[in-house]
C-alpha cells in the first residue's frame, strides 16, 4: 500500500506557505521568485520544488486552504442552529476575528488569486461564491427579502470588513472583537447603535 504524507512533510509545506503568504502580501505575487521563497524558507532551491512544483501550486493551496478555513466558519455556525439575525451576527464576529490571525492569507486572497490558472482560479472563486451565498441567505431571513438583493446587502458587508487590513492592527487602540461588535451594530441599528455598541465594548480610559 501506497505510505501516505508524512506529519513532517505536511508541516513543512504549512512553513512554506505561511514564508509565502509573507512575501506574497509584502512585494506581491509576481514580483515573488522561487528563489526568494526558498531563501525565505532557509531551504534550497530544489528542495522547494520538491514540496511545490511551482508558485502557481502555493499560491493555490495558500489561497484554497484560506477560504476553506473561511467556510469552515460559515459551518461552525449553520451546526449552532441559531436564527437567522444571530448567524448573521456571529458569522460577522468570526470572519473579523480570523481576519486578525490572517492578515497575509487575507491580502494574498484578495490581490493575486486573478493570477491562478484558469482550472484553480475557479475553485477558489467557488469556495468564495458559497460563503457569499452563505450570507445572502441569511440577510435574506432576517430581512425578509430576495436572495439576489441580498448579495448587495452581502457585498456591502464584505466592503465593511475585507479591508480591515489597510488600517486596523492587532495590537491597536481598537481590537477586533470591538469592530466587530461595532459592524454588527451597524447592520442592525445604524450608525446610532454601531457607536453606542463600540462604546459600550470600550473601556473608559485612565
Amino acid at each position: 500500500m501506497p505510505r501516505g504524507i508524512s506529519a513532517e512533510h505536511r508541516a513543512q509545506r504549512e512553513a512554506i506557505l505561511r514564508t509565502a503568504a509573507h512575501a506574497f502580501a509584502e512585494r506581491g505575487y509576481l514580483s515573488t521568485t522561487m528563489a526568494q521563497l526558498a531563501e525565505r524558507c532557509e531551504v534550497s532551491k530544489s528542495l522547494l520544488y520538491h514540496y511545490y512544483p511551482s508558485k502557481d501550486a502555493i499560491l493555490f493551496d495558500l489561497t484554497s486552504g484560506y477560504m476553506k478555513r473561511l467556510a469552515s466558519l460559515v459551518d461552525a455556525v449553520e451546526a449552532l442552529g441559531l436564527p437567522a439575525r444571530e448567524s448573521l451576527a456571529e458569522l460577522v464576529r468570526r470572519f473579523v476575528a480570523e481576519y486578525e490571525t490572517s492578515r497575509e492569507h487575507h491580502v494574498v486572497l484578495l490581490n493575486d488569486v486573478r493570477f491562478l490558472p484558469e482550472p484553480e482560479r475557479a475553485k477558489v472563486i467557488g469556495l468564495e461564491r458559497r460563503v457569499v451565498d452563505a450570507f445572502a441567505r441569511l440577510i435574506a431571513a432576517t430581512y425578509s427579502i430576495d436572495v439576489k438583493q441580498a448579495k448587495v446587502l452581502t457585498m456591502s458587508i464584505f466592503g465593511m470588513i475585507n479591508w480591515t487590513f489597510t488600517w486596523l492592527r492587532p495590537g491597536g487602540p481598537l481590537t477586533y472583537p470591538e469592530f466587530g461588535e461595532t459592524v454588527v451594530g451597524l447592520l442592525e441599528g445604524g450608525l446610532n447603535e454601531g457607536a453606542a455598541r463600540l462604546k459600550k465594548m470600550r473601556k473608559p480610559s485612565r
